[in-house]
């Protein structure tokens, strides 16, 4: 059974990662947007940008670039790299609102971590 806070874990373990990856920190460090997660049936949190680097917060922010909406489980999958987010967009998986850039250029700033 899944937790309400494995897309939070994810996250957070993902934008450690940034820090120790120069490529995905370069990508990082011109991104300030901040894109909104609400998983169904799990905690919302949303990653900003920060002078070192990325950070993720837990809850709603008043005004962020892009929000993205799916299932805990869908959510999480993207996280771990398993389900690929554009197909899950093009799916109707996830829901994206705002500026869907946003979304992608954070999508790939994780990309970048995932490439072995």
């Amino acid at each position: 059974m899944m937790s309400a806070d494995e897309a939070l874990m994810h996250a957070q373990r993902l934008v450690e990662a940034v820090k120790t990856n120069p490529d995905a920190f370069k990508k990082a460090a011109g991104w300030n947007k901040v894109v909104q997660f609400k998983p169904s049936d799990g905690k919302a949190f949303y990653i900003h940008s920060t002078a070192g680097g990325l950070t993720v917060t837990e809850g709603l922010h008043p005004n962020p670039s892009a929000s993205i909406e799916s299932t805990h489980q869908d959510l999480v999958s993207i996280l771990k790299g398993e389900l690929d987010a554009v197909k899950a967009f093009f799916s109707g998986r996830i829901k994206i609102k705002g500026d869907v850039f946003a979304a992608q250029e954070l999508n790939s700033i994780f990309a970048a971590l995932l490439k072995k």
